[in-house]
């Protein structure tokens, strides 16, 4: 057979049937395997009708609904206050078309016009953007409004920040450390913990240490605290 015949996707060859396969009897595995799945009987009983649709009895059919159902079959109303939409083009009677507005009523259509305070003509760059009037420019202001107008000071206590880099003086470049600071710059010397162990006088407690008597107040703290 050919390479694609079995390929997905692709036109597979037309094959030619053979005349005996029109007369062939299927074998007594293929009808039993061709037979449908059975039910099982905990699918029966939980569905004991074998239709959906179910049987009515002539007691049901003959019966006459009571006022009650009656009632409760009525659809329910629409409110006596709802109004349908209204559409979008609104007919306009032929008396609204031919009256004619009065005086008064064309003069109340008519735009309010207002005086536009927000902008102001610039004119040329030497004048004021905005209209000063001659009192405002030759005004007084007195020693309270002075006062208020000077900028917020700083306390006299205030430090700017230093710089990242500060500078060292001169001074400081060329200064001699005295032989106490030199003394106490020294590191401490101290032997290493691999040879700790081997020294029995590694650890040596003073013989005033030896002596102490502690406070009461030590004695008081050392206690545990008891839960």
């Amino acid at each position: 057979r050919h390479l694609f015949l079995y390929s997905c996707g692709r036109m597979s060859e037309i094959w030619q049937r053979p005349p005996l396969m029109d007369f062939a009897l299927p074998s007594p595995r293929i009808l039993k395997l061709a037979e449908p799945k059975k039910y099982q009987t905990v699918y029966l009983k939980q569905r004991p009708r074998s239709s959906p649709v179910w049987p009515v009895p002539t007691a049901a059919l003959t019966c006459e609904a009571s006022q009650r159902v009656q009632e409760l079959a009525c659809p329910k109303s629409v409110h006596p206050g709802f109004e349908l939409d209204r559409k979008v083009e609104t007919q306009i009677a032929d008396t609204a078309r031919m009256t004619l507005t009065p005086p008064r009523t064309q003069r109340l259509a008519q735009p309010k016009i207002q005086k536009n305070t927000l902008c102001y003509d610039r004119g040329s760059p030497e004048s004021a953007i905005r209209p000063v009037s001659r009192a405002a420019q030759q005004a007084v202001a007195s020693v309270r409004t002075l006062e208020l107008a000077k900028a917020k000071e700083v306390p006299h206590e205030y430090l700017p920040a230093r710089d990242t880099e500060w500078p060292v003086t001169k001074a400081a470049k060329h200064a001699v450390p005295t032989p106490r600071i030199e003394e106490l710059s020294q590191p401490c010397k101290r032997p290493t913990a691999n040879l700790a162990q081997f020294d029995p006088d590694a650890f040596f407690v003073k013989e005033s240490a030896k002596k102490a008597v502690c406070s009461s107040r030590l004695q008081k703290l050392a206690h545990p605290i008891e839960r």
